[in-house]
């Protein structure tokens, strides 16, 4: 995958501040392996919808400085690996609602039948909502790989959250984003909402650390990657290993 000059230029910073935080204490982190399965998924430029498994890998981690976050998904039909890397170092930290006010600096990257890599850089803030194990809002200028087609750069308002009671768990995002030009003309803004609502049945098979969790995902994509009137709707079947 090619990395543009303005990428390189977005990971500067994040390199420079890797490199002299690897002293600093974690906090915590986990690690997790999760499987979908859908059959709604909308490939907007064909206008069709087909069904998929999604096979996930992600790492979180908090530390002193700040956090990290890494997915990875494998996909079936069309045969495609995207993920996204996050390092978002804290500038502010206060014992109040807003707790933590943080740079974020994110890079999406795909391949397969898609091939791109966008660059992701802002600012963002934890809120200590009633309740939320986190909730996060962040905003984002997105540096955009143009795929041959021109695609200027946008803006990605983003919202993440988790609620946990007992052995259940509702978390989830919302991506908002607005439209960009291209040599075809522009791009729809658009907003990509997929809350997870699932159930941890470890305790019931005796395991005493981590989550085996068993729910749903439901997507509510409009626009979907800019394409007007491509909207997806989609509910799937989740299984998520958390260690």
């Amino acid at each position: 995958m090619k990395i543009t000059t303005l990428g390189k230029i977005a990971l500067v910073p994040l390199l420079t501040f890797n490199v002299h935080s690897a002293s600093a204490e974690q906090i915590w982190s986990n690690f997790s392996l999760s499987l979908l399965t859908g059959n709604d998924y909308v490939d907007p430029f064909a206008k069709t919808e087909d069904d998929r498994n999604v096979f996930t890998f992600e790492h979180a981690s908090g530390h002193t400085w700040g956090g990290t976050f890494l997915f990875v998904d494998r996909l079936s039909n069309p045969d495609d690996t995207y993920g996204e890397f996050s390092i978002n170092p804290n500038i502010y930290s206060h014992d109040g609602f807003v707790k933590n006010v943080f740079v974020a600096t994110q890079i999406e990257f795909s391949s397969g039948q898609s091939n791109f890599n966008n660059y992701l850089i802002g600012a963002g803030v934890s809120l200590d909502v009633p309740g939320a194990t986190y909730f996060n809002v962040t905003y984002y200028r997105r540096i955009q790989d143009d795929l041959g087609i021109n695609r200027k750069d946008n803006n990605q308002l983003t919202v993440t959250w988790a609620f946990n009671r007992g052995n259940f768990r509702v978390d989830g995002f919302l991506d908002i984003v607005d439209g960009a030009d291209t040599s075809f003309g522009d791009t729809e803004a658009g907003f990509n909402f997929t809350p997870q609502i699932k159930y941890n049945v470890g305790p019931f098979l005796g395991m005493n650390s981590g989550r085996l969790d068993l729910g749903i995902e439901y997507v509510y994509w409009k626009n979907k990657f800019g394409v007007k009137g491509q909207t997806e709707n989609n509910p799937n079947l989740l299984v998520k290993w958390t260690f």
